[in-house]
């Protein structure tokens, strides 16, 4: 999960998933050694990729930015926007959002073939974005 997400969102669900999920790891570019805090979306992008894992953001510029956009399909990303109303972003509508998506984002994740993006808001849920 990118870092703009905190440090205890991936922790949290990391910890949630074991029992279901065992084989999922979820983590954040702020715990994983190779990424850091302040790693850049043109460097974050291939490092993820690299790891055989998916991405799960806030950071909707990358879906809006075309050559970022393009990296993720180069790379064979999946990518899983979070869309949020302003005022709603906060860790606790974070945590309900992904909570109640994420079997859904969990087989997704292992069925789909890559490169990937769907939006996730708080009414529509998942929505496919076109690649």
């Amino acid at each position: 999960m990118d870092e703009n997400l905190g440090e205890y969102v991936p922790r949290g669900l990391h910890l949630l998933s074991q029992h279901h999920f065992p084989a999922l790891e979820v983590i954040s570019t702020i715990d994983d050694p190779s990424m850091g805090r302040g790693v850049k979306d043109p460097d974050l992008i291939p490092l993820v990729a690299q790891k055989h894992g998916v991405l799960l953001t806030k950071d909707i510029n990358i879906a809006r930015t075309r050559a970022l956009f393009q990296m993720c399909k180069d790379y064979k990303l999946g990518t899983f926007f979070l869309k949020l109303p302003t005022g709603q972003d906060r860790h606790w509508e974070i945590v309900q959002l992904l909570v109640r998506n994420w079997q859904v984002i969990v087989k997704i994740t292992n069925k789909e073939k890559r490169p990937f993006a769907y939006r996730l808001t708080p009414r529509g849920g998942l929505e496919p974005m076109s690649m």
